[in-house]
């Protein structure tokens, strides 16, 4: 065999099995230990200190708790379970809700927000309620400006937040980024 010939061989070789070896290791099973099956999703629990609750949204703690409920039953992993029939019990804590001026006018005005929600997150196996992991400061955040109905842009805002985090979080939970 000609060295061409080799070569050619040797090539058409490494094309064909490096790929099937390799891999960029992306996957999309869940990297939760094999007995864990099934979630329950307590309600968020509001633990931001009562003198930091200057723009907090009511109702923040059940839009993140449905948001998350709504984005583990979409992403199929883990199928979600009433309190005593769950493999694992996912909990969170609301630690802060802020916003911050980013952009400003001439005259010092605000004229775009950015909005964090953090949150403190862990997740227990419902057997042994040892902790499977915890995220003491796990945050969402969303930019938004302000227009002539601020309250309009700020709900925007926290609805998009909201749903970004719940992303964030299921994908914490499953996949383990």
């Amino acid at each position: 065999m000609t060295f061409a010939k080799r070569f050619i061989w040797i090539f058409l070789a490494g094309v064909i099995i490096v790929p099937l070896f390799g891999g960029c290791g992306y996957t999309t099973k869940t990297v939760l230990p094999r007995d864990i099956k099934t979630i329950y999703v307590e309600t968020v629990k509001n633990k931001i200190p009562i003198l930091e609750m200057r723009s907090y949204q009511q109702g923040l703690e059940m839009d993140i708790t449905n948001a998350v409920i709504a984005r583990l039953q979409i992403d199929g992993n883990l199928r979600v379970a009433p309190e005593g029939q769950a493999d694992s019990i996912l909990q969170m804590d609301l630690k802060r809700y802020e916003q911050e001026g980013l952009r400003f006018t001439q005259l010092e005005s605000v004229e775009e927000y950015r909005m964090f929600i953090v949150m403190h997150l862990r997740l227990v196996d419902a057997k042994t309620n040892e902790i499977i992991w915890e995220e003491p400061d796990f945050s969402g955040a969303r930019e938004y400006y302000v227009t002539d109905i601020k309250q309009i842009g700020e709900q925007a805002a926290v609805e998009q937040a909201v749903d970004k985090l719940a992303k964030n979080i299921v994908d914490r939970i499953v996949e383990d980024w």
